[in-house]
């Protein structure tokens, strides 16, 4: 059963921009979020913790991660911008969902959006991973598979010497993006087993194959195309730019993430044209099945050519009593026996001329 396909919500045309958030009452009543803060010496975890609560304990002495496991509603959106200043327009394109992947920086915090594809019965979707990153803390937006950040989580849980838990906000940013970067790979591999059974299938018996499972494929795959070069260009600008909020130390480690989506990038094309070929493949075996087909028509085509002269000639019934040219053949007792017999000959004659020669 495919899973249900979702529209992104859009503002009203003529819409002041971020309406959609500055215009709900900020409550939060029941807004619950997964909040984590530690340091190098502590970790402290609440998986379902009142979001007025979790905000009222952030503070410098560590790094908090606030995560919406859930999509927030506007309110809890619109609290956000009151307590911690993030940006209006950021908000709304949470708001909204499916966003390209893209970067902005605004005073006191970073806003990224993550394009991730996932697989579900064959049906391909782009889900939206949100991240603000502040001096010291980062909220993330996800509400797609909980399975994503959880080896981030395993990370921060499994000891005080790992890397990250000796880091700051910037590295858990770092570590968020990462994982959704690398998402991109099962995917992939995925589609690549797909490409390659049709390849088997095509090669075995070109009939079991529908085009339209061929173009399901390439429509998946035009898909990830889209995020591949707008992720290449924030990845760029969170490394290049002046105002990138990075530390050297996680720079880094960033450069090796630009490297990941351009393998991404590298894949998809790759696959692209195996899809390319494999349509081609498709359409060479249909091109193949109708010259066969053609050719034996015309073998038979070919073969009753004489026979049907044969048969127009005898086929002139001229009295033979009026002219002695005028087919004697006709009063022969074994005539019409002699014909058929010629039309055996000849016909078999054909078909062994033709056998020889592999056009049959």
């Amino acid at each position: 059963m495919n899973p249900r396909k979702t529209t992104p919500r859009r503002s009203q045309p003529g819409a002041a921009p971020g309406h959609a958030i500055e215009s709900v009452p900020a409550d939060v009543v029941g807004m619950t979020v997964h909040w984590l803060r530690y340091n190098d010496a502590e970790l402290e975890e609440r998986m379902e913790c009142d979001l007025a609560e979790a905000l009222e304990g952030m503070s410098a002495g560590a790094v908090d991660w606030l995560h919406f496991p859930a999509e927030p509603s506007p309110a809890a959106l619109r609290w956000l911008h009151e307590r911690l200043g993030l940006d209006p327009l950021a908000l709304e394109d949470v708001h909204n969902g499916h966003q390209r992947t893209k970067l902005d920086f605004y005073d006191g915090h970073s806003f990224m959006v993550v394009s991730v594809p996932l697989l579900r019965d064959g049906e391909l979707s782009l889900e939206q991973l949100s991240l603000f990153l502040g001096p010291h803390w980062v909220i993330s937006f996800w509400s797609g598979e909980p399975a994503l950040l959880e080896p981030v989580r395993q990370r921060l849980r499994k000891s005080a010497s790992g890397r990250i838990r000796k880091r700051g906000a910037d590295y858990l940013f770092y570590c968020l993006v990462d994982v959704a970067v690398d998402h991109c790979f099962p995917t992939l591999e995925e589609l690549r087993e797909q490409i390659e059974a049709l390849e088997d299938r095509l090669l075995g018996d070109p009939d079991s194959i529908e085009v339209g499972e061929i173009h399901a494929v390439r429509r998946k795959l035009s898909a990830l195309r889209r995020l591949v070069l707008p992720g290449l260009t924030a990845l760029q600008q969170l490394l290049h730019d002046e105002e990138t909020p990075l530390k050297e130390t996680t720079m880094r480690y960033v450069r090796d993430v630009l490297d990941h989506q351009a393998r991404v990038g590298d894949q998809v094309d790759n696959l692209t044209e195996l899809s390319a070929s494999l349509h081609e493949m498709h359409l060479s075996a249909i091109s193949q099945r109708m010259n066969d087909v053609m050719r034996l028509l015309t073998v038979i085509a070919t073969i009753f050519i004489p026979l049907t002269f044969i048969a127009g000639v005898y086929g002139m019934n001229f009295d033979p009593d009026a002219s002695r040219w005028n087919m004697p053949e006709l009063r022969s007792r074994f005539g019409y026996p002699a014909v058929l017999l010629l039309f055996l000959v000849v016909g078999a004659g054909m078909a062994w001329l033709f056998r020889r020669r592999d056009w049959l």
